[in-house]
């Protein structure tokens, strides 16, 4: 699969793959990322940058120059894969079995049971930690790069497989979550979120809620 048209093992291609994963990153960063000079790295970025797909900005630190950080652009973000075509699928074989209702989250809500029942057989670990690295090698065949939180509480998508309908249907959100939440049998909290502009979908899992003790009642002896 290319990035952007860049093959993966390209130096292009490793930069967006660099910074799906990191969100943003500088020359020297990328020179160590790929094991060439700052001039090799610059010269890819021109390719980028001519391309649309990656912007900079400029960033001062102390005296002399700006250094410049580096980041995906919009287009970029909308050229990832996106599963449009399945989602409207689903969504008009949900209204149709509603006869019309017009319940939004309902459907939506049915719609990520759907989605969770293609990983849910092909799901063969035990505990949490295994599930989801399991998902993570699941959503990155469906095109999504994903990795476990170093801690392994959690999961980082790199990409939003509904970009565009996120920003206008931020529903479509909950829905992804209530999916990855059915596939691995545990409450998730939300950390980020790409379509409000952080590089990543950060999901940890809910730490079980603990039950209070029970209260004693101390009655008073008589006399």
């Amino acid at each position: 699969m290319s990035n952007m048209g860049y093959a993966p093992e390209s130096g292009a291609g490793k930069i967006i793959e660099y910074l799906q994963r990191h969100g943003e990153g500088t020359v020297k960063d990328f020179a160590a990322c790929l094991d060439v000079s700052d001039t090799a790295v610059r010269e890819h970025l021109l390719h980028l940058q001519a391309d649309g797909l990656v912007v900079a900005r400029a960033e001062r630190r102390g005296p002399g120059r700006p250094r410049l950080i580096y980041c995906l652009s919009e287009k970029a973000q909308s050229l990832f894969p996106k599963q449009y075509d399945r989602l409207i699928s689903l969504l008009l074989r949900e209204l149709i079995a509603l006869e019309g209702a017009d319940k939004l989250d309902e459907i939506l809500a049915r719609v990520s049971q759907r989605l969770a029942s293609e990983y849910a057989d092909r799901m063969a670990g035990t505990d949490v930690t295994q599930r989801l690295a399991e998902l993570r090698r699941l959503l990155e065949q469906r095109g999504v790069p994903a990795e476990v939180a170093p801690d392994g509480d959690g999961i980082n998508l790199f990409a939003c497989p509904y970009y565009d309908v996120a920003h206008l249907h931020p529903q479509v959100c909950a829905m992804e979550r209530q999916m990855i939440e059915y596939v691995l049998g545990e409450k998730l909290d939300v950390q980020n979120r790409i379509r409000e502009g952080a590089h990543s979908c950060s999901f940890t899992v809910r730490e079980p809620a603990t039950e209070m003790p029970e209260k004693r009642v101390i009655i008073p002896l008589e006399g």
